[in-house]
C-alpha cells in the first residue's frame, strides 16, 4: 500500500475513533427550570424539562414509557404512579422546619417540553420572617450529577391561567440554580402584616398570663412564711417557685426596600399577600453570565455543529474565507434562534435534528467530490438557518416566561458565538500544523470521509428514531 495511501487510512481512522468515542449528546442538554410563587397560603410551582431529560428519570425510564404518545390520561396516570413517588424522595420543602407534602397535580406536553405542576396547600407563615428551604435532587443521580435546574421565584395569589400569564409575562422576583453541589435554595419570606399583628397579639396575651402566673407564685411564697400553732416556722420550699421566661413581643418587619421582592411584585396584590426578602441572585448581569455559560457549553457539547464547522474549513480556506464563513453561520441562525424562541416559527425537532445531519453530510460530500467550492459563505448561511431551530430546540427548556426572552436569548446566542470561536481558535492551528506535515488534499478527504461518516450515521439515527451511536 503506497504511504499516502496508508496515512490516509490511518487519518480516517483516527478521527471516527476520536469522534464516536466521546459521548453525543446533540441539543439535549441535561438542564430545566422551574417557576415557585408564593401565595399567601400556598405554594404552586412547574418544573419544564425536555423529553429526553424527563424520560431518563427513574420509573419513567424503568416503565419503558413513550412520552411524545402518550394521551393526556396517561400522562397523568405517569404523575400519579411514578412522578409522585419519586418527588416524594427527591423534592422537599420546609417552612419554618416544618415540612410539607407536595403534591404532583398534573404533567403537561406542549410538543418536545413537559411540565409537571406541583403545589403546596395550608402553608402557615406564621412570623414576621419565615425560614423557607426547597431542597431539590432530582435527575442527579440519573445525569451522573450534571443536571442543572434554573429556578425562578414569583410572589402571587394568582392561580390557573392567570398564575400562568404571571410566569410568562412578569420578571421573577429572584432566581437560583439547583445543581448536586448546591440542591438548598434557602429564602425569608415575610408575613403578611396582619399575620404579623396577629402574632404579637398572641406574644402579649402569653406575656400577660406569664405575670399572672409569676405574681400568684410571689403570693404564695409570701404567705408561706406564717408560724404553726407551735411557734415554729413553716420549713423552706424543696424548691424556688418555677419562674416562666418572658417572651419578647414580636416587632413587625420594616417596609420593602426598592431593591427588595415587594417593590419587584406585580401590582395589586394586595395587604395580606406575601412579602420575601430573597437572597438569590437577581441581577441582569447575572442572568446575562448564565446564559452566556449555558450557550458556550452547548456548542461545546454539540458535537454535529463541531462536525459542521470542521467540514466548513478543512478545504484549507483562507482567513478571509473563514472569516465569512463565520459571519454567515452567525448571521444565519440568530435569525432563527430568535424567531423559534419567540414562537414565531416552530419546526418539528425530528426534521431539524435530521436536516442538520444532513447538512453535515452534504458539506463533506462537497468536499470529496469538488476540489475548488466558491461561495460557501451561502451554503453555510442556508444550512445555519436551520442549526438555528437546533439552538433553539436547547433553550427551550431554559427560558422561563417572555419577559425575560430577549436577554436570554442574546445571551445564549453570544455563548454560542463565544464558543464557536474557541472552536476555530483550536482547529485552525491544528490544521496548520498537519499541512506542514502531509498533503493538504489528503488532510481534506480523510476529515469529510470521517465527518461523513459521522452525519451519516445522525442521519439514520434521528430519521429512524435508532441509538447507534454512545450517549
Amino acid at each position: 500500500m503506497p504511504v499516502l495511501s496508508r496515512r490516509l487510512v490511518l487519518l480516517v481512522i483516527a478521527a471516527v475513533v476520536f469522534f464516536t468515542t466521546v459521548p453525543i449528546y446533540a441539543h439535549n442538554l441535561p438542564v430545566g427550570s422551574s417557576r415557585w410563587c408564593f401565595g399567601k397560603k400556598t405554594i404552586v410551582a412547574n418544573i419544564d424539562l425536555g423529553a429526553t431529560l424527563l424520560s431518563e428519570l427513574q420509573g419513567i425510564k424503568d416503565g419503558k414509557y413513550n412520552l411524545n404518545s402518550s394521551t393526556d390520561e396517561e400522562l397523568q396516570q405517569i404523575a400519579a404512579n411514578v412522578l409522585q413517588p419519586y418527588l416524594n424522595r427527591k423534592l422537599s420543602i420546609t417552612v419554618n422546619e416544618k415540612n410539607y407534602p407536595v403534591k404532583v397535580d398534573r404533567l403537561v406536553r406542549d410538543n418536545n417540553l413537559f411540565t409537571i405542576w406541583l403545589s403546596v396547600d395550608n402553608v402557615i407563615y406564621k412570623n414576621s420572617a419565615n425560614a423557607v428551604k426547597i431542597d431539590y435532587r432530582l435527575l442527579f443521580d440519573e445525569t451522573d450529577n450534571t443536571h442543572l435546574n434554573l429556578a425562578y421565584m414569583y410572589f402571587s395569589d394568582a392561580s390557573g391561567d392567570a398564575l400562568k400569564n404571571i410566569f410568562d409575562f412578569s420578571q421573577p422576583a429572584g432566581h437560583f440554580s439547583f445543581d448536586y453541589k448546591t440542591t438548598a435554595w434557602e429564602v425569608s419570606v415575610k408575613g403578611s402584616a396582619t399575620e404579623a399583628a396577629s402574632e404579637q397579639k398572641k406574644d402579649a396575651k402569653v406575656n400577660s398570663d406569664i405575670a399572672a402566673v409569676n405574681s400568684q407564685l410571689k403570693s404564695i411564697e409570701k404567705d408561706s412564711n406564717h408560724l404553726l400553732p407551735n411557734g415554729s416556722a413553716l420549713p423552706a420550699p424543696d424548691s424556688a417557685p418555677v419562674v416562666l421566661p418572658k417572651m419578647q413581643p414580636k416587632v413587625s418587619a420594616p417596609p420593602p426596600t426598592p431593591g427588595s421582592l415587594a417593590a419587584n411584585s406585580p401590582a395589586g396584590a394586595g395587604e395580606n399577600r406575601v412579602i420575601g426578602n430573597n437572597p438569590a441572585k437577581s441581577s441582569t448581569w447575572s442572568t446575562i453570565t448564565q446564559f452566556l455559560l449555558l450557550g458556550i457549553e452547548h456548542i461545546l457539547t454539540g458535537y454535529d455543529h463541531i462536525a459542521f464547522l470542521v467540514a466548513l474549513i478543512v478545504i484549507g480556506l483562507s482567513i478571509r474565507e473563514v472569516l465569512k464563513i463565520i459571519t454567515a453561520f452567525t448571521v444565519a441562525h440568530s435569525i432563527t434562534l430568535l424567531l423559534a424562541a419567540l414562537q414565531i416559527v416552530s419546526l418539528n425537532s425530528r426534521f431539524v435534528e435530521s436536516a442538520i445531519a444532513l447538512s453535515i453530510c452534504y458539506v463533506a460530500l462537497e468536499n470529496l467530490f469538488r476540489k475548488k467550492i466558491k461561495y460557501r459563505w451561502l451554503v453555510t448561511f442556508g444550512f445555519g438557518l436551520i442549526h438555528g431551530f437546533g439552538f433553539a430546540s436547547a433553550l427551550q427548556e431554559l427560558i422561563v416566561g417572555k419577559a425575560n426572552l430577549v436577554l436570554s436569548v442574546l445571551s445564549f446566542n453570544l455563548g454560542v458565538e463565544a464558543g464557536q470561536v474557541m472552536i476555530f481558535i483550536l482547529l485552525l492551528p491544528i490544521l496548520h500544523f498537519l499541512k506542514n506535515k502531509l498533503e493538504p488534499r489528503m488532510i481534506t478527504v480523510g476529515a469529510s470521509m470521517a465527518v461523513f461518516a459521522l452525519g451519516f450515521t445522525w442521519l439514520v439515527e434521528r430519521v429512524f428514531d435508532l441509538k447507534l451511536l454512545p450517549i
